[in-house]
């Protein structure tokens, strides 16, 4: 919003008229006719001022809410319908005449009917005038970096396809480069189902010198690929604005844009996000010109609320920043269930609150009825995950809940049951929710706001009411343009003397500046570190080291030395570290030892005693800064990992659990109960000169833990083993077989928990070794095949066995069979 909108609507605001009558029309409250002449007169003008000036898009905003709001509490549809045809704003035109919530037998609404219809686009939705001339524009657009900027829901997958279907069939090398694997595995089912005529991989190990493929990668298989000097022809980096954060997957996003740069100058990159305001921010160097496509639009209204500590309700109105008193409640729970929609989403940041909301509101739900599909779910992770799993329980009540915690199967099958059954209300998570599907969620309540700002804020509310659940249905769903958002306050779930008041506020603009702390973008400014003198020194300090380790990857190393250190920071070992100008001679003279067969005992080793002899044990521990590693140093660690990697990965995930509740008890019957567990479950602080956040809750005492908490302590720790052994360890296991001194055999079997070539191929399709094996047990591996395209595919014989399966086991291999 610009300086001189907020100013205006802030004087506007004041008006006694416009105040008075804006406050009851955003309460819902019953308008006299002058009232409603009066505000539809506002939006004229509003309108008109607008048209006049194309930068005051709050103008048109306002215009839109009052008309929406009007239209929706007065059953006069006609202001809405005018509006939309005037404004392009087609699919609500169309929803209005669809419904008949017009008299339209006019020969003029006939002409509109025609009109309409040429909106309607491959997919049989109708876009707004403002989304087609962009999709448009952007498909004619030749430039070789483009973007396409849109809100939720607005078509930025389509663009992925168009794009694609526009190159045709030459050979072209494209990579689709999504955030998460949750992602991977959406994408590369709307890939398949494109039918674009072109080999598609999901893995880095599935290239087989194609000249052409369409590989849908996490930007570490993609970088992966690269090393083989395999460039992409074209880039779609999806949630691009990821890019702009200072952790290291955003490092690793700019430095696949720079070494594909590298490898292909005529590179095409196509930029997709919600969220970017400045496509110059997205820049590596200044040189480079990436050109804009944007919708601002969005026909989409917030309703927001608060419920303030004490019980006080407000609802809030963006555009004059006003929040109005609209009653009390007693308690928060019982605001939550009076305010619930169909379906609920509850947001907080941390697993164990999330957890714990999950118990709390199911203490003040009644049960639900158990239907069928109720009580084969209930079966389903009583025997998939645990009979103690908390979320059995709080099925019986309607809830879900899901976090980065709970192993990425029983999550993903958690969401498509929320998507699949109405009997479930509510889905009670974290920023999880939006890498995965798009889920049908009517209601919102925020319960924190920890790491929540504007963008942030946006994006969340933009998974409330898709247009695809507005619009594709035969009631009258356009309510759902106003979808509701309430803002929780406790202590407990947000902070002392919680107040999201400032937080709220935000939400009065659109738009936001965006925030880059990638140090490797062009329009990072180091100079505008904050903190104390200290701090910024040491942030000073690791940005130049990021920045020379990036300049140092677009050289060609001179000697051995220099090779190494390439390895060491491409795949992101070097973060272990402190101190790579001592490690390096180190690793040299071990890599040397090992390979002159002067490593005692080398071919006997086992894997975790080869890690630990090449990265840890050779003096290099007194520079090692990740903890987690550090700890290989340890025989009972290094006994523990081979366990489970060897065995825990072939066996059910019940199984494993099993296991690691006897694991617990064990412990926590010993001389030393603690066990690390991080700092989102961590209960208490672990001292200890390893470890250099000593007051930070980290460890829990499992001595005090009951059979049931022991449970699902064990559901997030395997999670947390398993992120642990696929994002750090396997970086050394990866090594060791780059390097030479470990056989391809024991690199496939520690990796894919196989040497078998076809299970292999499989694994890395997505679907994990213990399905696998189960599925050759089942004598099924050979009703499965690859076609020229690569899309897994099975025969009849297939369909009838996967007829027969558990609901679980089919959900998880049609993820990747249609």
């Amino acid at each position: 919003m610009l300086k001189t909108e907020k100013t205006t609507l802030t004087s506007i605001g004041k008006d006694a008229l416009f105040k008075a009558t804006l406050e009851k029309l955003t309460l819902n409250k019953e308008l006299s006719y002058e009232e409603e002449s009066y505000l539809l007169a506002c939006a004229i003008l509003l309108l008109n001022h607008y048209e006049k000036d194309n930068r005051f898009t709050s103008y048109a905003d306002l215009s839109y809410y009052i008309v929406l709001k009007y239209s929706l509490q007065t059953d006069d549809y006609k202001p809405l319908y005018d509006f939309s045809m005037s404004f392009g704003y087609y699919p609500i035109a169309k929803e209005i005449i669809k419904l008949g919530l017009l008299d339209v037998n006019s020969l003029e609404y006939c002409f509109d009917e025609i009109k309409l219809e040429r909106f309607v686009n491959k997919k049989n939705y109708t876009e707004t005038s403002e989304q087609r001339a962009e999709t448009t524009r952007f498909l004619e657009d030749t430039s070789n970096e483009k973007s396409y900027l849109a809100p939720t829901s607005y078509g930025k997958s389509a663009i992925i396809v168009d794009y694609i279907e526009q190159l045709g069939a030459v050979d072209q090398k494209i990579a689709i480069i999504v955030p998460t694997k949750s992602l991977l595995a959406q994408t590369y089912q709307m890939i398949r189902q494109a039918g674009l005529g072109k080999k598609i991989i999901i893995h880095d190990e599935m290239y087989n010198s194609e000249k052409s493929f369409i590989a849908i990668f996490t930007q570490e298989r993609a970088l992966r690929l690269l090393r083989k000097q395999v460039s992409y022809d074209v880039l779609f980096i999806d949630e691009a604005h990821n890019i702009f954060k200072k952790d290291s997957r955003s490092i690793l996003l700019s430095r696949l844009l720079a070494k594909n740069s590298n490898l292909n100058t005529n590179q095409r990159v196509i930029y997709l996000s919600p969220l970017v305001s400045d496509v110059a921010n997205l820049k590596l160097s200044g040189d480079q010109k990436i050109s804009d496509h944007r919708i601002k639009f969005n026909i989409k209204e917030p309703e927001i609320y608060e419920y303030e500590l004490n019980g006080s309700i407000s609802k809030f109105n963006r555009f004059v920043n006003q929040f109005y008193p609209v009653g009390s409640a007693n308690s928060m729970f019982q605001y939550i269930i009076q305010n619930s929609g169909r379906k609920n989403f509850l947001y907080n940041y941390r697993p164990i609150k999330i957890e714990a909301l999950a118990k709390e509101l199911s203490n003040e739900l009644s049960e639900i009825e158990l239907t069928d599909s109720i009580n084969d779910l209930i079966i389903t992770l009583k025997r998939e995950v645990h009979k103690d799993f908390f979320a059995v329980d709080y099925l019986r009540y309607g809830i879900i809940y899901i976090h980065g915690k709970i192993p990425d199967i029983i999550k993903e099958y958690l969401e498509s049951k929320y998507k699949e059954l109405d009997e479930v209300k509510y889905i009670i998570a974290n920023s999880v929710i939006l890498e995965g599907m798009n889920l049908p969620i009517d209601t919102l309540f925020v319960m924190n706001t920890r790491s929540l700002q504007g963008n942030e804020l946006i994006n969340l509310i933009g998974r409330v009411n898709r247009l695809n659940y507005v619009f594709n249905n035969d009631v009258n769903g356009l309510i759902k343009l106003l979808p509701n958002i309430h803002f929780i306050n406790s202590e407990f779930y947000n902070r002392k003397s919680s107040n999201m008041r400032n937080k709220i506020s935000l939400l009065r603009s659109r738009v936001f500046a965006d925030k880059v702390e990638n140090p490797i973008l062009d329009s990072f400014d180091i100079d505008k570190l904050k903190g104390s003198k200290e701090q910024v020194a040491r942030d000073k300090a690791k940005v130049l080291l990021i920045q020379k380790n990036e300049e140092l990857l677009t050289q060609s190393p001179e000697n051995t030395d220099g090779r190494l250190r390439q390895y060491l920071i491409e795949s992101g070992i070097n973060h272990f570290y402190t101190d790579l100008e001592l490690v390096i001679p180190a690793l040299l003279d071990r890599i040397a030892e090992i390979t002159k067969g002067e490593a005692i005992e080398w071919d006997g080793f086992r894997m975790l005693d080869k890690i630990d002899y090449l990265f840890i044990g050779n003096n290099s521990d007194e520079y090692l800064s990740d903890f987690e590693i550090k700890r290989l140093g340890h025989n009972s660690t290094r006994n523990y990992y081979e366990n489970h990697i060897r065995i825990s990965q072939k066996k059910s995930l019940n199984e494993n659990i099993v296991s690691q509740v006897k694991f617990f008890k064990e412990k926590g019957e010993s001389i030393d109960p603690n066990l690390y567990f991080g700092s989102s479950y961590g209960e208490i602080p672990y001292d200890s000169s390893d470890y250099e956040n000593r007051t930070q809750d980290v460890y829990i005492d499992l001595s005090i833990k009951n059979d049931r908490q022991l449970v699902n302590l064990a559901v997030v720790k395997l999670k947390m083993e398993d992120d642990f052994v696929s994002f750090k360890l396997n970086k050394l296991i990866v090594m060791l077989h780059d390097y030479g001194l470990i056989s391809l055999d024991d690199y496939h079997l520690y990796v894919y928990g196989t040497t078998d070539t076809k299970k292999i191929a499989l694994t890395k399709y997505g679907l994990n070794i213990g399905l696998v094996s189960r599925l050759q047990e089942s004598e099924q591996l050979e009703n499965l095949y690859f076609d020229e395209f690569n899309n897994l595919k099975s025969n009849s014989e297939f369909d009838k066995y996967l007829n027969a399966l558990d609901d679980f086991y089919r959900f998880e291999i049609k993820r990747f069979i249609n």
